[in-house]
């Protein structure tokens, strides 16, 4: 039932008891909204996993080229002729914390290429219907 608003001459539609009902939906039909919340949930968290990632990346990217710095430091320290046992044990420490720094960018990056894999086989789900095939003719 429609009724014309007197203040504003709005249409404005009531629900009465006497309303036809709305769509209804299937089983099947809410099982496949519920297949598609649950995918968009996963991939929204497999974003969010990938947006901390690259903020990790970013952070190693600038601590393995402040290392890099250190050890060329290091390294010319360790060059000189008067250089004592602190300037090679420098050295020592530096090579340490940037093989630490590119250890860890090597897992970032295996756990970058994990995460856009995950992305990819929830992109490319089951179609609709899918779950439903029991793999025989």
């Amino acid at each position: 039932m429609q009724n014309i608003s007197p203040d504003r001459g709005a249409k404005v539609a009531r629900v009465t008891d006497d309303s036809p009902p709305g769509p209804q939906i299937t089983a099947g039909e809410a099982a496949e909204l519920r297949r598609a919340r649950d995918r968009m949930i996963a991939r929204d968290k497999v974003i969010d996993e990938m947006v901390d990632n690259n903020e990790r990346q970013i952070t190693n990217e600038h601590a393995r080229g402040g290392a890099e710095i250190e050890l060329a430091c290091a390294v010319r320290g360790a060059a000189r002729a008067e250089a004592g046992p602190e300037a090679h044990e420098e050295l020592e420490r530096a090579i340490a914390r940037l093989e630490v720094l590119r250890e860890e960018h090597r897992r970032l990056l295996a756990e970058r290429e994990w995460l856009n894999t995950s992305l990819r086989e929830i992109d490319d789900g089951p179609s609709p219907g899918e779950h439903e095939r029991s793999g025989h003719a």
